[in-house]
């Protein structure tokens, strides 16, 4: 399925449970159909490796039940050689991606958001100072569950997802195509700020 297909999907999915959704409620928080923006950061390492990743978001309510959005995917990864591995990696990851969250209850989210991420990879091996590089693209579609909190003045949120698709140049794809958990979380703010809504 190309990615284009998987977006124009995704968006006439959120599109139309936004518009099926009538159920009168009382609570005010999303009467205004708010934009935020915001994202997670990630970071980590050891002795020979370190990772550091940028995911921006913007995220539009639709109804307390519906929120959609587009996401980017910043990454860096450095792997050092050691006295296991004499090649040492330099790869940075770019990608772009749409998704949807269905809050069917308060505080939990299903969440669904196709993506495509490309990927520039430099190695050398330090022993016979042998050099390569290697670029190219992969699509993803993660699919997953989250507990999370939106109020008139924020949104933060955690999730685990895994790839659906079993594309083996998927970055959230392990050795032998195994599916690893994708963790996430972010926060986020209102891109302007309105009158203080009272529950």
């Amino acid at each position: 399925m190309h990615l284009k297909n998987i977006i124009l999907s995704t968006f006439i999915l959120f599109s139309f449970v936004a518009k099926a959704q009538t159920t009168i409620t009382t609570n005010k928080i999303l009467d205004k159909k708010p934009i935020f923006v915001g994202g997670g950061l990630v970071l980590g390492g050891g002795a020979n490796s370190f990772q550091m990743g940028l995911n921006p978001e913007i995220i539009k309510s639709f109804t307390p039940y519906l929120d959609g959005g587009l996401a980017m995917n910043i990454y860096y990864e450095l792997y050092n050689s050691n006295e296991f591995n004499d090649i040492r990696s330099r790869n940075f990851r770019l990608g772009i991606g749409a998704f949807t969250r269905i809050w069917p209850i308060e505080s939990f989210f299903i969440q669904v958001q196709p993506e495509y991420n490309y990927a520039w990879i430099k190695q050398k091996d330090t022993k016979s100072g042998q050099a390569g590089s290697t670029n190219f693209g992969a699509e993803s579609i993660l699919a997953g569950v989250g507990y999370g909190k939106r109020v008139a003045s924020g949104i933060s949120y955690f999730s685990i997802m895994i790839d659906l698709l079993n594309n083996p140049q998927s970055q959230y794809n392990g050795i032998l195509n195994r599916k690893e958990p994708v963790f996430r979380a972010g926060i986020g703010f209102p891109l302007r700020f309105g009158p203080k809504v009272t529950r």
